[in-house]
């Protein structure tokens, strides 16, 4: 089955946090407090939410900022920051450049290149990386789509945006989920490492 469901990870105040990080540029891209799920064990998919909170507050998924700190004091000093929760707890970067079709279409050709290679310097079954070539070129056609890719933001982390090079680009596509626009994050698994901190 290709999709599985997802799963918000809870347990002890104390327990350790997953950070999801680019295995190219060492950055957090993601982490395991948000509801996520592993999509064709090729994707994994985070679900986040559009927050207004006070600027460097960082707030875990299922809390509700609005509700418990009240409305926005307008007349308040505090800078306030919008956005989504993700991109916001990660710093990640939005890059608008990836919205021209022709250029996604040149950086991810190249980035599945950058994976493959570390796939085979690391010694990976032949049969793996086939079938990673054949999930990630449906899952490229399938983002280009039309009426799917009007859909998509693109981020990428702190470090490649100060020039570390073959970062992954963190793509947000926005969902309708019950007439409410969903954010969901996708990674590439083949370029993540999971590291608790």
């Amino acid at each position: 089955m290709l999709f599985s469901t997802y799963f918000a990870v809870t347990g002890p105040i104390l327990s350790k946090m997953l950070i999801y990080k680019d295995i190219f540029t060492d950055d957090e891209l993601s982490s395991d407090s948000f509801p996520m799920k592993l999509v064709d064990d090729l994707i994994y998919e985070f679900k986040g939410r559009h927050v207004v909170r006070k600027e460097g507050d960082i707030i875990l998924a299922g809390s509700n900022p609005s509700a418990e700190e009240g409305a926005e004091d307008e007349g308040s000093d505090e800078h306030v920051e919008r956005g989504i929760d993700i991109v916001l707890n990660h710093k990640l970067v939005e890059m608008n450049c990836y919205e021209d079709a022709s250029m996604f279409k040149a950086y991810i050709k190249k980035f599945m290149k950058n994976i493959i290679d570390h796939m085979e310097k690391n010694n990976r079954d032949k049969a793996d990386v086939d079938a990673f070539k054949k999930k990630i070129q449906a899952w490229v056609v399938s983002l280009l789509a039309k009426d799917r890719f009007k859909n998509l933001a693109f981020f990428i982390g702190e470090r490649a945006a100060e020039g570390a090079e073959n970062g992954q680009v963190a793509i947000i596509e926005y969902r309708d989920v019950d007439g409410t626009e969903v954010p969901t994050l996708m990674l590439v698994k083949e370029a993540i490492l999971e590291e608790k901190c």
